[in-house]
């Protein structure tokens, strides 16, 4: 299987800003919101307000709904950050794989990447003398 890196490092790294993209913009909303909750009433001495944002009878009220949608954007957010992160070390990691298999299958490149791990080799010297004219 061919696979192309550059493309797929590109779509990794593109998936990824748009998470924070996608987390920018809720973070916009979200603000915009939280300004017009006082306006829902108080909970605390209003009983309209108090069905309204805490719920009854086991219904949900708009401040646990609330609640939720935010838990619910930030996971939508992570998961579009680490699904681009993970694009990028797959991508990685099948490159590295495919250079070991390389490596493996081919005895001239082994031999030429084993030659480059030697250590404190003895450089022969040319010893023929020089005459000069």
């Amino acid at each position: 299987m061919k696979i192309d890196h550059a493309s797929m490092e590109s779509s990794g790294g593109e998936i990824h800003d748009q998470g924070v993209a996608f987390a920018r913009k809720v973070g916009r909303i979200s603000t915009e919101m939280e300004v017009l909750i006082p306006y829902f009433g108080d909970p605390g001495t209003d009983e309209a307000a108090k069905i309204f944002r805490r719920g009854q009878d086991g219904h949900p009220g708009f401040d646990g709904a609330y609640e939720d949608l935010s838990k619910i954007l930030g996971t939508l957010r992570d998961a579009y950050e680490a699904i681009g992160t993970a694009v990028v070390s797959m991508s990685t990691n099948v490159e590295a794989a495919d250079w070991a298999s390389m490596v493996d299958e081919n005895a001239f490149v082994k031999e030429l990447v084993e030659f480059a791990k030697r250590e404190d080799d003895e450089v022969a010297v040319p010893t023929t003398p020089v005459e000069l004219a």
